[in-house]
């Protein structure tokens, strides 16, 4: 027997649709048609898929032949060409390897370097630059406050990724009569890479002499600078109390590399007792 002619077939019963124990095979050009639907609770697989997908598409690794699919989950991850759409909801984290671009944006977390190509309009609320805040007309810094003397910090370094006003609170005392003082950006990187021709930073150091220590000289990433001094000379003797506010005024003139050269050092100390 090669044919079976029948217009409808159940099983022996008659109570249901038989069952294909070795499955069914449909020749090129033949398909199953009906008005109602096909239920399959094991694995159904297809080169290709024509036509709308309506419904939710459940435990689907990709979607890429899916033109309408609702509710697309699955395990492993998901993979599109690319997804469109007007409005989206993440309830973790959003990686994306390429360049993000939107036009309105609620909160930006980034562990890197934005880069605002027309600028940055600030409306409301606070904004903070590690370190400085603009909160309305007001502009606050962060000070560094070190609970020691200059004198001993190691190296007599003074870091500015801690902030650009650095006061320390502890009394200066004999051994510590004459500083110098280095000025970099911290141990592992310099100034001159940080600071561009034509660029301009202003320090604060404030100490508290004690008729025993005051900072007369300054060196930048380490090496030598000649410093112009208001006045026209560097301190020669510390104060007898209150505070010291030394102010450098560092910007780079020229760019031949060498600290010395490229850089105008305007210092100034001040006592305020």
């Amino acid at each position: 027997m090669s044919k079976v002619r029948s217009d409808n077939i159940s099983n022996r019963a008659d109570t249901g649709a038989p069952k294909l124990t070795f499955g069914a095979e449909l020749p090129v050009g033949y398909g199953i048609t009906g008005a109602g639907g096909i239920n399959i609770t094991g694995v159904a697989t297809a080169t290709s898929f024509s036509g709308a997908l309506s419904g939710n598409a459940t435990s689907a690794t990709t979607a890429t032949t899916a033109t309408n699919a609702q509710g697309l989950t699955g395990t492993p991850n998901i993979v599109v060409g690319s997804v469109q759409g007007t409005t989206g909801t993440f309830s973790g984290n959003v990686s994306v390897g390429g360049t993000l671009t939107y036009e309105d944006v609620t909160n930006i977390d980034s562990v890197g370097i934005i880069t605002a190509r027309k600028g940055i309009v600030v409306t409301t609320g606070i904004s903070t630059f590690k370190g400085a805040h603009f909160d309305g007309g007001l502009l606050k810094e962060k000070a560094n406050i070190v609970a020691n003397r200059l004198s001993d910090v190691s190296g007599v370094h003074v870091d500015l990724e801690n902030g650009m006003t650095h006061v320390y609170t502890t009394n200066e005392d004999a051994g510590g009569a004459s500083l110098a003082v280095n000025i970099r950006v911290s141990s592992s990187v310099e100034l001159m890479d940080r600071l561009a021709l034509g660029e301009t930073i202003s320090i604060n150091i404030i100490t508290k002499p004690n008729g025993a220590g005051y900072i007369d000289e300054y060196t930048v990433d380490g090496q030598a600078v000649t410093e112009e001094w208001n006045g026209g000379s560097a301190p020669s003797s510390a104060g007898a109390g209150g505070y010291d506010l030394n102010t450098i005024q560092i910007t780079r003139i020229a760019n031949t590399g060498t600290e010395n050269t490229d850089l105008l050092v305007q210092c100034n100390n001040s006592n305020f007792a």
